[in-house]
């Protein structure tokens, strides 16, 4: 029977902090409010409802209620059972003053929806509407509409048996840029989905204590898996299928190893039932038991072996098929019915040095993690060396985690490992001199050797006795009656705290027990950070208090008494206090704490070290002054994944970085692939804009420019475009790119020239051109030396298009002598070289208003020529005497003057460079409108423009078509060119836009 409730409005029934409160302020226009409860929409509030859920229900979660936020279940196998239930629940409910919506509850039901799915007392069945959605689609047209297709079957794969084997039709569809083409096969595959579809199999939750039944099955695309179980009535129900399709090397696996590789798969699929049960692998196949019974197993088959050891698995044979959910499963890999099953020990290893060697191996026959096996093993190792009256230990380790846990270096945040470290921590100390040291996995290799039960490496020396031992619960169980605490204080402090957690009749307020939780009987606070500490009695903490600190005395101060008692697991209600205060009396440590608050003092290189130190810790520096600062600066700091972020003026987060990790930041923004070799100011702006701070980023930056060995010579930038469209040729100091261009033939005129060649300086827009009664290479060559490179220096680059007179031998030796990059537009594509072909068109409207018939002998008397352009000639007169008056020029006034022009220079060029990038902007806005982008991909088949339609000629038949090829992409860029060749493999020399290319279908 079930019960389902619904929290109503779950989220404003807890009550907001009064410091958190005002941070949830919003604005109306009848004035300023904030929420008192905690409201819908805030980043943690799902989570802290959850953990209010669970603190109110937590012993009786997994038992007579399940939970999922808001979201409550009760059940119970028989109705005065579910009564007894419900009211308990409604009790613990009215306590807590916990509210349910009434118009959202069901109870007493035999049947209801959960987390999408329909559940009764038979077991787990699909929700109607989502299994009928899907028996009705229509067959996918589209990429996007087959994966959403396999999407919704993926929500349920648990219930479709032999999924995979099913839809691997489909996966020759998924594949990158792969047309989308529905076969026969895909149709038939689709149809069969839906079949099955109608008739999903009810799967049940397995029965604690019974063993669970495994069935594997695979074919040459896919591989397989069932688990069942039998009912009280003796009948098997299927719990859960998997199934996943094979890789093209696992393809060619033999059918055993296909077999082997489904058993491995499911038992990481369901590696939470092969824990919590023992499994009886039902298989037929004998060959693929003497093959993994063989006493010498090898590379792949030897790892799978070591995975499997971990669970207890046994073989059995079965009789004949009983239940329709394996015969579902098996119709899906006809053919094929291989398994196996291995039933080796998991082998764990205890080692003291010495005169005596004790070698053992322990099978754990219970549920544990890795790390929790790590622990199981450091503890045995101590039980034997107390057992054996060891007084003075040394423990060598390759778990970095223990042996950390162990110094105190590693905080505690996992609760299952909490009873293990306690143990550990007072098994340590009945020894009189302890030491934990860790080691390499490769220098403890004996150990590691019994752990694999000796299959890899061979013992050196003398012949070693290895005794194996069957455990089935956890050392901290076995010995938790022998280290039992016997508090003698007549009243414990955390007693009241333990009646809080264990009574649901005790009122409590959750503000008290929020922080503290029981593991395996003891009580454990959970402290800023998650971490947990173990809360022990005032008799306990009179001794660790003076043990830790004459260990820790005379560190050097990097950690406080107090956060070392925290790494080490220890809490008490004045541990803060009496830390501080045995520290401040201690001459050695030469600490002065304030009893309120905890302190540090910090010699970690680290400028972080502090702030994340306050804002995980709430630690603060011994001197007042610093801790106040501290204080005010941590207001723009927060720290998100363990990560300390800095709070920009606009709210933005700035990553903090180390010393260190800057320098490497500023080496890739200035020298990196996409670097520009800027200046200390723009250096130091890239850095913020890329989301980066430390204290002194803009003198650090200011004096990684100084070593810039390439910062003065503007011929060592290299800027790389890769945005479609439009594209940026903007470029970072002035004379750093020129573009050249020809215009003509023009009519000639008196000096018979018919050229006009023009260069423009991409930066400032500077236009230098000259006439050319010829256009060669060498006139080219010699306007380059002569009016780029003797005037405004050797440029970077030089962008032309694809003419003889810029490509040939002249230019090209030229260009080599003087170290000077070349750079060609595509063939037939003017906008390669946008910038000299703006210019051109600016300077034949300049020209086309200047031309007629001897415009440039028409003077005026007073010797103005029609552009106000003076000729001083002898019918022409100076300015002085046309303007009545001498000119009044102090040449001291102008020196000043061109002082602040000069240094003004840099600033105006920042201003011009960013008006420059406001224009490209806008024009790339305008250009995108109208734009639809054409990307191509290497390997793909496209069509190209004939030439008379790249050169804008007509037609020289009617007949002949616009489009030739096909060709294959051999090479694509990101600026929008691409390379061809032909379909035998002939590759064509010049590159070519996209604009001439469109896809070829075949």
């Amino acid at each position: 029977m079930f019960s389902f409730m619904d929290g109503f409005s779950g989220y404003n029934q807890i009550f907001m902090s009064p410091r958190d409160a005002e941070k949830t302020a919003f604005r109306t226009p009848i004035g300023n409010f904030y929420y008192t409860v905690m409201p819908f929409g805030l980043k943690n509030a799902g989570a802290t409802y959850q953990r209010t859920m669970t603190a109110m229900f937590h012993d009786m979660m997994h038992r007579e209620i399940e939970d999922y936020v808001d979201d409550i279940v009760v059940k119970s196998k028989t109705r005065g059972d579910h009564f007894s239930i419900l009211k308990k629940v409604f009790e613990r409910c009215r306590l807590y003053k916990l509210k349910m919506n009434p118009l959202k509850c069901a109870f007493g039901v035999s049947a209801g929806k959960f987390l999408g799915f329909l559940v009764h007392r038979r077991g787990i069945d699909v929700d109607p509407a989502r299994s009928s959605a899907i028996a009705t689609m229509k067959p996918p047209t589209t990429h996007k509409e087959l994966k959403s297709f396999l999407g919704k079957l993926s929500y349920i794969r648990r219930f479709i048996p032999g999924l995979a084997a099913v839809t691997s039709t489909f996966a020759p569809l998924l594949k990158k840029g792969a047309s989308f083409h529905w076969s026969t096969e895909c149709q038939e595959a689709f149809e069969k989905v839906q079949n099955i579809m109608t008739k999903l199999p009810t799967v049940c939750a397995p029965i604690s204590g019974k063993s669970l039944r495994l069935y594997l099955a695979s074919n040459s695309q896919a591989i397989g898996a069932l688990i069942a179980q039998e009912n009280d009535n003796g009948v098997e129900q299927p719990i859960y299928y998997v199934s996943r399709t094979l890789k093209d090397a696992e393809s060619r696996y033999s059918g055993a190893e296909r077999s082997c590789l489904a058993l491995i798969y499911a038992s990481q699929r369901l590696r939470h039932y092969f824990l919590a049960h023992k499994v009886q692998l039902m298989t037929k196949s004998h060959p693929i038991r003497s093959l993994l019974q063989r006493p010498v197993l090898s590379g792949r088959l030897a790892q799978w072996l070591l995975q499997l050891s971990q669970y207890e698995i046994t073989a059995e044979t079965p009789t004949a098929i009983k239940s329709q959910a394996i015969a579902d499963l098996l119709a899906q890999f006809p053919g094929e019915d291989n398994s196996f099953i291995t039933d080796e020990e998991l082998a764990l290893f205890s080692y003291k040095e010495g005169a005596e060697a004790v070698t053992k191996s322990f099978k754990f026959d219970f549920p544990c993690s890795n790390n929790a096996a790590e622990y199981e093993a450091y503890l045995a190792g101590l039980a034997i060396a107390y057992e054996m009256g060891i007084k003075h230990l040394r423990v060598i380790g390759d778990s970095n985690l223990v042996v950390c846990q162990a110094r105190g270096e590693f905080s505690l945040k996992e609760p299952s490992l909490a009873p293990y470290r306690a143990l550990a921590q007072k098994f340590e100390t009945k020894f009189s001199t302890f030491e934990i040291e860790h080691a390499q996995r490769n220098e403890n290799r004996y150990a590691d050797a019994l752990a694999t039960l000796g299959s890899q490496i061979t013992f050196e020396g003398e012949e070693m006795d290895v005794t194996i031992c069957k455990r089935v619960e956890p050392i901290t169980e076995s010995l938790k009656k022998e280290f039992e605490e016997s508090s003698s204080d007549q009243e414990d402090w955390r007693a009241p705290i333990k009646a809080k957690l264990i009574s649901p009749t005790v009122t409590a307020d959750l503000k008290e027990i929020k922080d503290y939780t029981l593991i395996s009987g003891d009580l454990y606070r959970r402290l800023p950070g998650g971490v947990l500490a173990r809360c022990i009695s005032l008799k306990e903490a009179k001794e660790r208090l003076p043990e830790v600190h004459e260990k820790t005395c005379g560190d050097g101060g990097a950690i406080s008494l107090y956060r070392r008692l925290q790494r080490l697991g220890y809490f008490w209600p004045n541990m803060s206090a009496e830390a501080a205060g045995i520290q401040s009396q201690c001459p050695t440590c030469q600490f002065h704490y304030n009893n309120e608050e905890v302190c540090a003092t910090f010699v970690s290189a680290d400028w972080r070290t502090p702030f994340l130190e306050y804002l995980l810790e709430r630690i603060l520096p011994s001197n007042p002054k610093d801790a106040y600062r501290l204080k005010r600066l941590a207001l723009r700091y927060f720290v998100e994944g363990g990560t300390l972020f800095r709070k920009g003026f606009h709210g933005e987060p700035l990553r903090c970085l180390s010393l260190s990790e800057s320098q490497m930041v500023m080496k890739e923004t200035h020298a990196g692939e996409c670097g520009e070799h800027q200046g200390k100011k723009r250096l130091y702006q890239c850095l913020l804009t890329l989301g980066y701070y430390w204290p002194t980023m803009k003198k650090d930056a200011a004096d990684f420019v100084k070593t810039c060995p390439y910062l003065p010579s503007p011929s060592q930038f290299d800027p790389q475009l890769t945005q479609l469209g439009l594209q940026n040729m903007t470029t970072p100091w002035p004379f750093h790119t020129w573009g050249l261009d020809l215009i003509g033939p023009i009519n000639p005129a008196s000096g018979g020239c018919i050229w006009i060649l023009v260069a423009t300086e991409y930066f400032t827009k500077w236009v230098e051109a000259i006439p050319l009664r010829k256009a060669t290479g060498a006139a080219v060559a010699n306007f380059i030396r002569e009016h780029i490179i003797t005037r405004f220096g050797i440029p970077y680059k030089l962008v032309t298009d694809n003419g003889t007179p810029f490509i040939n031998k002249d230019v090209r030796e030229m260009l080599e002598h003087y170290r000077v990059k070349h750079r060609r537009s595509t063939p037939y594509y003017p906008q390669g070289n946008g910038q000299a072909e703006a210019t051109n068109r600016m300077l034949l409207r300049i020209l086309s208003k200047m031309v007629f018939d001897l415009w440039e002998r028409l003077e005026s008397p007073s010797g103005r020529c029609p552009l106000g352009i003076p000729k001083f000639t002898k019918d022409s007169n100076s300015p002085r005497v046309m303007q009545g008056s001498e000119l009044e020029v102090d040449a001291n006034i102008c020196a000043e003057a061109r002082m602040a022009d000069l240094e003004g220079l840099d600033e105006a060029r920042d201003l011009a460079k960013a008006k420059s990038q406001r224009n490209y902007q806008k024009m790339a806005n305008v250009y995108s409108k109208a734009l639809r982008v054409r990307i191509f991909a290497e390997g793909q088949m496209v069509l190209r423009a004939a030439e008379f339609v790249r050169r804008n000629l007509p037609s020289p038949s009617k007949f002949s078509p616009n489009w030739d090829g096909p060709y294959i992409i051999r090479e694509a860029h990101g600026s929008g060119y691409y390379r061809l060749s032909k379909s035998d493999g002939t590759a064509l020399a010049d590159p070519i836009n996209g604009k001439w290319l469109k896809h070829y279908y075949s």
